[in-house]
C-alpha cells in the first residue's frame, strides 16, 4: 500500500489539493444556488425565468435540469454545492480522455506527455477554476459537446446525439454542432440531435403538465431570444465577453455606462441598427471561416482523428464569441483547442526530427504566452480586473487564438500518409 502511494504521489497529492478545493469553493454562494433556488418555485408552479435570484440574476436554464436536481433542495446547499463540484471534475476528468483520445500519442514520450498534461491545465486553470468558484454549468456543458462527438464519431448515434441534445436543451450553445454534423455528413446524427432535443424540451410536461411547461418554454424564449435588444448592446455586465459586447464597446460610446470605468474604448459611434448588422456579419464570417479548418468537399467524412478534433475544437472555440450574454467561465469551451496548440508547438517545435525556422517557432510560442496572460489576467493579476474587464482582454485572448489555430494545421506535423483511424474508441466509451 505505502508502495503504491509512493509511486502515484503525484496523483495522490493532485487529488487531496483538488478535494480541499471543493471543499472550501462548496462553501460560497454561486450559481448553483440559482439552480436549487429555481427549482423550489418550479415544484411551486412560479414562473422560473422570470424571477430575479441574488438581486437581479435570472435562471436560463432548461425546466428539466431544474425537475433533475430538484432533489438537491431538501439537502444543505453547502452539500447540494459540493455534489455539484465532485461531478464538475468527473466531467473534467472525461474531457481530458476524450482529448487524449484524439491526440496521436505515437508521436510523445512519457515527458512530453506530462508537459502536455501540464501545460494545458495550467493554461485553462484560471477559467476552469472559475466555473468551480461559481459552481457553474459550463464545464458540463463542454463534456456533453465533446461525449456525445466522440460517441457519434464512434458509430454510437443516439447515444451521442442523446449527450449533445441535453446540452442544447439546458443552454442553447451546442446548437452549432448540428451545421458541422451535417456539412460532414452525419445526417442520422443530425436528425437524431434534433428529435432528441425537441423530446428534451417536451419531457417536462409528464411531470408538470402541458400548459405550465408551455408557458414557460415561452418565457425562457423571451429571456433568451439572441435578437433581443439587450442582447445587441450586450453591456448590462462589466463582465460580458463576446463578440456582441466587444463590438458594442468599441463602435458606441460610453456603452455601459454608468457600470464602465471613464476610460474611453470606442473607436466609433454607430447606431444601434449598423451595430447589429456589424455584429451578425462577424458572426457569419467565424462561421463560415470554418471551412478554412474543414478544407474538404460537404458531406465527406474525415479519416483521421487528429483532423476531426481540430475542426471541432474551432466550432467549440467559436461558440461563446457568437452568443450574447457570456462571462469568463463560458470560454472554458477553448480547453480543446489550447491543448491542440500546445500539442502541435512540442510536436513543431520541440521534435529534432522536424526542422523549423527559429524565428518561427520564437513567434508561435511568443503569441501563445500572450494568449495565456490574457486569458488569465484576472488569475494573475486581480487587483486590475476591472481594467481588463473594461477593455475585454479576455475577448481579445480567445480571437487570437482563432489565427494561431488556422496557422497550426495538422498536415504540418503528421503525414497524411499516417492517419489514425477512429476504430479504436475508448475502453468504457460511454458515460
Amino acid at each position: 500500500m505505502i508502495n503504491t502511494i509512493k509511486k502515484n504521489w503525484f496523483v495522490v497529492l493532485s487529488s487531496l489539493s483538488i478535494l480541499a478545493l471543493l471543499l472550501v469553493e462548496a462553501n460560497g454562494i454561486g450559481d448553483f444556488d440559482i439552480f436549487i433556488s429555481a427549482s423550489k418555485d418550479l415544484l411551486a408552479g412560479e414562473n422560473i425565468y422570470q424571477i430575479q435570484y441574488h438581486h437581479g440574476f435570472h435562471y436560463f436554464y432548461d425546466v428539466l435540469f431544474a425537475l433533475f436536481i430538484s432533489p438537491l433542495q431538501w439537502i444543505p446547499i453547502y452539500w447540494a454545492n459540493f455534489i455539484w463540484l465532485v461531478l464538475n471534475v468527473f466531467f473534467t476528468y472525461r474531457l481530458w480522455k476524450i482529448i487524449m483520445f484524439y491526440i496521436p500519442k505515437e508521436h510523445l514520450n512519457k515527458t512530453k506527455i506530462r508537459i502536455l498534461t501540464a501545460a494545458s491545465f495550467i493554461f485553462i486553470f484560471a477559467l476552469w477554476h472559475k466555473n468551480i468558484h461559481l459552481t457553474q454549468m459550463t464545464i458540463f456543458i463542454l463534456y456533453l459537446c465533446l461525449e456525445g462527438f466522440y460517441q457519434i464519431e464512434n458509430k454510437k448515434i443516439v447515444l451521442g446525439s442523446l449527450f449533445i441534445a441535453m446540452g442544447i436543451s439546458i443552454k442553447i450553445l451546442p446548437i452549432m454542432l448540428i451545421p458541422y454534423f451535417i456539412y460532414r455528413g452525419y445526417f442520422k446524427a443530425s436528425v437524431c440531435i434534433v428529435v432528441c432535443t425537441v423530446i428534451i424540451l417536451l419531457l417536462p410536461i409528464i411531470i408538470i403538465g402541458y400548459d405550465y411547461h408551455i408557458f414557460l418554454l415561452q418565457e425562457r424564449w423571451n429571456l433568451i431570444n439572441p435578437l433581443n435588444q439587450e442582447h445587441i448592446l450586450d453591456v448590462s455586465e462589466t463582465s460580458f465577453h463576446s463578440l456582441t459586447t466587444l463590438l458594442s464597446v468599441l463602435m458606441v460610446e460610453n456603452a455601459g455606462n454608468p457600470y464602465s470605468l471613464e476610460l474611453k474604448r470606442n473607436i466609433a459611434n454607430v447606431d444601434l441598427d449598423t451595430l447589429k448588422t456589424m455584429i451578425n456579419i462577424a458572426r457569419g464570417f467565424l462561421i463560415l471561416f470554418t471551412l478554412y479548418f474543414i478544407r474538404s468537399v460537404p458531406f465527406k467524412k474525415s479519416n483521421s482523428k487528429l483532423q476531426s478534433f481540430y475542426e471541432i475544437s474551432y466550432v467549440l472555440l467559436i461558440i461563446p464569441l457568437i452568443f450574447p450574454h457570456q462571462q469568463h467561465y463560458a470560454f472554458f469551451f477553448a480547453f480543446p483547442a489550447i491543448t491542440y496548440l500546445i500539442f502541435y508547438t512540442l510536436r513543431k517545435y520541440f521534435d529534432p526530427a522536424i526542422q523549423v525556422n527559429k524565428l518561427e517557432k520564437i513567434c508561435f510560442i511568443s503569441i501563445l504566452v500572450i494568449i495565456y496572460l490574457l486569458l488569465n489576467s484576472h488569475f494573475i493579476l486581480g487587483e486590475y480586473r476591472d481594467i481588463y474587464d473594461h477593455f475585454k482582454i479576455l475577448t481579445y485572448g480567445i480571437i487570437l487564438l482563432i489565427p494561431l489555430l488556422a496557422i497550426a494545421r495538422p498536415g504540418h506535423i503528421i503525414s497524411t500518409q499516417n492517419k489514425t483511424s477512429l476504430t479504436k474508441p475508448l475502453r468504457n466509451g460511454s458515460v
